[in-house]
């Protein structure tokens, strides 16, 4: 039975055409594709039919056929590219920095004022461009008569296109750390505003190439690198190929280079002439020094490489945020295994102050949006030289000028932007890799980049009056509900308060509390009521509703939701189409049969409220 036949996921009309394809992969690539990724094989070949025209699996295979020269490369290209992000398994990168005043001596040492590095399946450029940043910074640092090259290539010749053009989402450009983003990147404008171009000075020192790991001799023949980094490449090839292609790499490194796997792809258990000096991290026996020799009459161990040291075994990390669910994920991101130990949550600015004065920590997450204190407050107040390095990580943007940039001016060191909450847990490794270079840095002060100053933008609400925002509650959010408008600007759209089952209580109530919104607060009275820009409109849920999502269903809306929902009201909001709908999150409190949590955009803290909601309406 084929491979593609075993995975039994697939569609039975493409089992031939998968069969075809990962063969003619592997011919070309040595890329080993097995029943796992048979899916991947048959979506990615659906999208190329799509691209050609093609109806049927036997029209592809006849296309390919006709065409093999041209469309074999192109299989490839679509087939082995994957996933990559700027700085990937950082690990490497601190071992490299330890490394690093040992390299330089030995291209000293050999007459020579150049680095060598070969990323020897760069995809698009990402792992090339981390390792010059990342250089560019820690080299001059060390002798600053000494450069730097790096070679990149990768199969593909599409990746190596885009590598060698150097141009960025500005999402992708946002996880690097900022320790090494500096002034390295250029801001698009017009139709490339949300993208960002590598600067002359960085590029210039990187080149790209096609190459094949199964023909090294053609892509590199004679040349010599001091640094290969070879990694997330061999999963997909037999031991005997990445043993035969590890020979061809290690044949290529000076005497004393480093070479670098995959963290999941060790090289243990092969037949190569190397020394361990870390996890997937190498170098040829011969550069390892030889073992003591025992003196006479006195029997001494025998003295074994040491491996590179990287940052201590756990980093003790203090998660400052005042939403219950995002504390259990980050338990989940730093945990022991990772190298982090989480000693002490807090759920302010204030209650950080007290614990941090009972509990020693290397580093601090932050959020922004917090009661009692919010967390720029806590950092003008609070940070100092000997202050813990602090990370945020908020719902805020980090292109908006009034928060992220009060952070940095204040003391922060890098910020993550808290995605939707199932997706923090995906966003790990940006985490982590940004605390671990924060703790290993010996800058303690925030240099903003060119890229985050070109990129500030305030949030403004264009044209309130067309737009809504509705708010769920309790009688007992009012407390809640006065913060909320505390510190909004005269361009919101008008709001409408709604609770459930306040009845005739509902004015008698509110009215104690109207003169603290400082906005202007109207009772709504029925479709008759004309709404008005920065008003604050209070009704009843049941009563006013269903006929106000009648008549303005369709306008640009903001839903936020407070507590714990009855299932009559989430069902009604969930009809509510193209809104952006906010829930409050309550963590172990949560309503979880009654939630409108799989409908919403996100569950948030209800302190994010303000920001999230402004933020969603500017952009409508």
């Amino acid at each position: 039975m084929s491979q593609a036949a075993a995975a039994g996921n697939i569609s039975k009309d493409f089992v031939s055409l998968i069969d075809k394809v990962s063969s003619v992969v592997h011919k070309i690539s040595g890329n080993r594709l097995g029943e796992k990724q048979a899916y991947m094989v048959e979506t990615r070949v659906k999208k190329r039919m799509m691209e050609l025209g093609l109806k049927t699996p036997d029209d592809y295979i006849k296309y390919i056929d006709a065409h093999f020269d041209n469309e074999s490369y192109i299989l490839v290209g679509l087939i082995t590219t994957h996933h990559t992000f700027f700085f990937r398994e950082f690990p490497h990168f601190e071992i490299l920095k330890n490394k690093l005043p040992e390299l330089i001596s030995h291209v000293k040492k050999r007459g020579d004022k150049t680095l060598s590095v070969w990323s020897a399946a760069c995809s698009k450029g990402h792992e090339v461009y981390s390792l010059a940043m990342f250089l560019d910074l820690y080299i001059p640092q060390i002798d600053p008569t000494i450069s730097f090259k790096i070679l990149g290539t990768d199969i593909d010749g599409e990746s190596v296109k885009i590598a060698g053009n150097g141009v960025y989402h500005h999402n992708e450009i946002k996880e690097i750390p900022m320790t090494f983003m500096g002034d390295n990147w250029a801001k698009g404008t017009g139709d490339i505003a949300m993208y960002a171009k590598v600067k002359t000075k960085l590029k210039s020192k990187c080149e790209f190439r096609p190459g094949n790991l199964l023909k090294v001799n053609e892509v590199v023949k004679n040349e010599k690198f001091d640094v290969i980094f070879c990694r997330n490449v061999f999963i997909y090839f037999e031991t005997h190929q990445v043993e035969s292609i590890s020979k061809e790499l290690i044949n290529r490194l000076q005497p004393h280079g480093i070479y670098f796997s995959g963290i999941s792809e060790p090289l243990s258990g092969m037949k190569l002439d190397i020394a361990s000096i870390g996890p997937s991290a190498y170098t040829h026996k011969s550069a390892v020094p030889a073992p003591m020799p025992a003196a006479a009459g006195n029997v001494l161990p025998m003295r074994t490489p040491t491996p590179v040291s990287v940052p201590p075994a756990l980093l003790r990390v203090m998660c400052v945020d005042d939403s219950p669910s995002i504390l259990t994920l980050l338990k989940k991101v730093l945990a022991p295994e990772f190298g982090f130990e989480i000693v002490a949550t807090a759920v302010n600015g204030v209650d950080a102050m007290e614990k941090l004065k009972t509990v020693k920590v290397d580093l601090m997450t932050l959020d922004i949006h917090m009661p009692e204190m919010d967390g720029v407050t806590y950092l003008e107040k609070n940070h100092n030289k000997s202050h813990p390095p602090v990370m945020i990580i908020s719902s805020a943007s980090r292109a908006d000028s009034d928060t992220a940039m009060r952070a940095f001016k204040f003391g922060a060191s890098d910020y993550v932007e808290k995605p939707a909450l199932i997706n923090l847990e995906e966003r790990g490794e940006e985490i982590r890799t940004k605390l671990r270079t924060i703790a290993g840095s010996a800058m303690r002060s925030t240099v903003v980049s060119s890229f985050d100053k070109d990129n500030q933008k305030t949030f403004v609400i264009a044209n309130p009056e067309k737009k809504m925002r509705l708010i769920l509650g309790a009688l007992s959010d009012l407390p809640m509900l006065k913060s909320f408008f505390h510190d909004m600007d005269n361009s919101q759209p008008p709001t409408i308060v709604f609770f459930e089952g306040a009845g005739e209580i509902l004015e008698s109530i509110v009215r104690e509390h109207q003169r603290d919104f400082k906005k202007a607060v109207v009772f709504f009275e029925g479709m008759d009521t004309k709404l008005e820009a920065n008003k604050i409109y209070f009704a009843d849920f049941k009563k006013y509703f269903p006929e106000l999502q009648k008549k303005h269903g369709s306008c640009p809306t903001s839903i936020l939701a407070y507590g714990n929902t009855s299932a009559h009201a989430a069902k009604m909001v969930k009809e509510w189409k193209g809104c952006e709908l906010l829930i409050e999150d309550l963590g172990e409190k949560a309503n979880m049969k009654h939630s409108l949590k799989s409908s919403s955009n996100d569950v948030v803290p209800a302190t994010s409220f303000p920001y999230m909601s402004c933020k969603y309406l500017s952009m409508k």
